[in-house]
């Protein structure tokens, strides 16, 4: 049973990890795709646009500078960078533990260790998106970033199961 537990955790922790691996890449490779949309939240344009009467209420917590939307689009990306690169390492070593190369507890500390990096990716996207009150004009982006981190807690859980 401990070895079958720790093959459903290697690919339980794969999956997260090629999502943010692709995610990082995307955005190293076409930063405009979601660095746009992070500056038009952190703008608070689709609210102002959407909901006018709660933007003239809440507007005042809007980020403009473009020179602060760079650098925390940047700060993101070095973020999922990292996180991803530690992801791979633990994917990796639960492979080598899987297959009886490495000893099984290092192995889930690092894959733990790289899904709360997930988590935290994904419920700071949530504590920022709620100074900019992102739920209303960019409500699916709340939805995926709340999976996301349901998503990392679980597979946390399941490593710690083991």
């Amino acid at each position: 049973m401990t070895q079958l537990l720790v093959w459903i955790q290697l690919f339980m922790v794969l999956m997260p990890t090629l999502w943010l691996v692709l995610g990082a890449l995307e955005n190293i490779r076409a930063p405009a795709a979601n660095g746009n949309m992070v500056a038009d939240v952190l703008a608070m344009r689709l609210m102002r646009d959407q909901f006018p009467e709660l933007y003239a209420v809440l507007g005042r917590n809007r980020i403009e500078s473009q020179r602060l939307h760079r650098l925390l689009f940047a700060a993101i990306v070095t973020a999922e960078t990292i996180v991803a690169l530690v992801m791979v390492a633990g994917t990796l070593a639960l492979l080598l533990a899987a297959l009886g190369l490495v000893g099984l507890e290092p192995a889930r500390v690092l894959a733990a260790i790289g899904m709360l990096g997930f988590c935290m990716i994904w419920s700071a996207f949530l504590v920022g998106g709620q100074w900019v009150h992102y739920w209303a004009g960019a409500e699916g982006a709340q939805h995926t970033h709340l999976k996301l981190t349901l998503w990392g807690a679980l597979v946390l859980v399941l490593l710690y199961i083991g």
